[in-house]
């Protein structure tokens, strides 16, 4: 019995972590595009999680995210985030 448990319980953990480390951000959403660096200038998406947050590529294909909540504005790069990962490989 005690082996079942265990044994479900890793089942569980295996099986719903990566679904739980998406958080619904997939390269389907638009969101999920922008984020990975395919969004086009002037898309803009708001996270489902907390609507305070804003992303919007700009021209020069950079990534703004806008909390105004906290009144903060992050700029990056996901090509040079991707390419900087995949190096590292």
């Amino acid at each position: 019995m005690k082996a079942t448990i265990a044994i479900a319980a890793v089942l569980i953990t295996v099986i719903g972590t990566p679904a739980l480390a998406r958080n619904g951000v997939t390269s389907t959403t638009l969101l999920g595009r922008i984020v990975a660096g395919h969004g086009m200038p002037g898309d803009t998406a708001r996270s489902k999680s907390d609507p305070d947050v804003t992303f919007r590529v700009l021209d020069n294909g950079k990534v703004e995210r806008t909390n105004s909540r906290l009144g903060t504005v992050f700029i990056t790069n996901p090509r040079a985030e991707w390419s900087r990962t995949s190096l590292s490989r």
